[in-house]
């Protein structure tokens, strides 16, 4: 089984006078949104989780509508949450064909994580938009691929 963690997609710029919770896509982001609804259009999708922020709710909205899929908001996709959280929350949805949208803290340290449990990572980065393959065997993580957002499948 494949779970898939995405990246948000672009936002505005970060302001102070705005809760950074609520930051929504920008024009780009919304492009981006859009592809990965293409993208993801041959893959079985039975859950998506997302941090609560904005810009991830929006970067995975046109998938979960094309599949008429709710988005289950999980705070500890949130940025700054604990990695072995995450982890957690990977491996109890493991087998439900998951995708997770996150940030570029939290999605790199996941990765970290599982490198050094001695993981095979295919790749490297967490540009916005991009996607990390993580497949499990049973209830292992047998291997991780990264996916940049230049790609135009997930094979």
């Amino acid at each position: 089984m494949d779970l898939y963690l995405i990246r948000h997609a672009h936002a505005g710029s970060r302001s102070a006078s705005q809760r950074d919770i609520y930051r929504p896509l920008s024009d780009k982001g919304q492009e981006r949104a859009a592809t990965l609804a293409e993208l993801f259009s041959s893959v079985k999708i039975k859950k998506i989780l997302s941090s609560p922020a904005t810009r991830c709710v929006q970067t995975v909205g046109p998938l979960a509508e094309s599949r008429s899929l709710e988005i289950v908001e999980k705070d500890v996709l949130w940025e700054g949450s604990l990695i072995s959280d995450v982890i957690k929350l990977m491996n109890k949805n493991r087998d439900a064909r998951t995708i997770l949208c996150s940030h570029g803290d939290i999605i790199p340290g996941v990765i970290e994580h599982l490198a050094d449990e001695g993981v095979p990572i295919k790749g490297r980065g967490c540009e916005k938009g991009s996607i990390w393959i993580v497949h499990y065997e049973a209830d292992t993580i047998t291997k991780a691929r990264y996916v940049s957002k230049k790609a135009d499948s997930l094979t």
